[in-house]
């Protein structure tokens, strides 16, 4: 079965345990745009600003799928789809997480920024990923009310975020919660997922899903996995994601998602 889309998570899947992207991933990737005419798609939990530079290193025209598909960016970077917190649910999201355990940390995605209450060391881990600095204050203060709200996060321990996801889904039925990374709780607009901007692009694109590879490694990716064609879990990915997978490659350090790939289509 010949496929047309292939959408991929960026760390700890096209990027390695460094956040290098290889030049065999490059190749890989630009070979089969040109000489198959395959298109891509970068969907991360990082805002817009921190997906940019991986989607210009390939050096291709690539979707952009930024806070795990919360907005989508067509080839050309242009805004086609965005669903968005309201300002005030998310004010009142942060205070009740801050009430449930005030040891969990709230970052909020606002348009092209991420802001923080403070420098923290968990805010500086971010810093690690995300190239873009913080705002930093409080969130009334430093976000504008007509910004778009992408998404918050709350970052805690396996524990902790399991139990405040339960504690926030009867207080905001509104928004769906799930997990990220086992520290970190996803609270998003309803339908702001992988899965759903992968069937957003199918639309757009008129590809038929099962015409689609998936590539990923983390929890957020489980839904985009097993909603895809082809699922293709990285061999560093969780055993619970593996286990969603159609198929499991090599892992990110070792070019796990080049090879599969190369696998497929040569």
């Amino acid at each position: 079965m010949p496929f047309h889309l292939v959408i991929s998570d960026i760390d700890g899947t096209i990027l390695t345990s460094r956040r290098l992207l290889t030049q065999i991933t490059i190749e890989t990737i630009s070979r089969l745009y040109h000489e198959k005419g395959i298109r891509f798609a970068l969907a991360s939990g990082r805002g817009l600003a921190g997906i940019k530079p991986t989607a210009e290193a390939l050096g291709i025209p690539v979707f952009i799928l930024p806070c795990n598909g919360a907005e989508i960016y067509d080839e050309a970077q242009k805004l086609i789809s965005r669903k968005t917190l309201v300002y005030e649910d998310a004010l009142r999201m942060k205070k009740a997480v801050h009430a449930f355990n005030p040891q969990i940390e709230t970052i909020v995605y606002a348009g092209t920024d991420w802001v923080a209450d403070q420098m923290t060391d968990i805010v500086k881990g971010e810093c690690n990923v995300i190239p873009t600095a913080p705002v930093l204050g409080d969130f009334e203060t430093v976000v504008p009310k007509d910004t778009p709200i992408l998404k918050v996060i709350s970052i805690g321990t396996p524990e902790t975020t399991s139990a405040l996801a339960e504690y926030l889904r009867p207080l905001f039925p509104q928004y769906d919660f799930y997990k990220s990374q086992n520290y970190i709780l996803e609270s998003t607009a309803k339908g702001a997922n992988k899965a759903d901007g992968l069937a957003f692009l199918c639309r757009h694109c008129q590809i038929d899903v099962s015409k689609t590879i998936a590539i990923g490694d983390g929890y957020n990716d489980l839904d985009m996995l097993h909603f895809a064609g082809l699922g293709i879990a990285m061999g560093n990915a969780h055993d619970e994601v593996k286990a969603k997978a159609d198929q499991t490659t090599l892992s990110n350090d070792e070019n796990g998602a080049a090879r599969a790939l190369e696998k497929i289509f040569y």
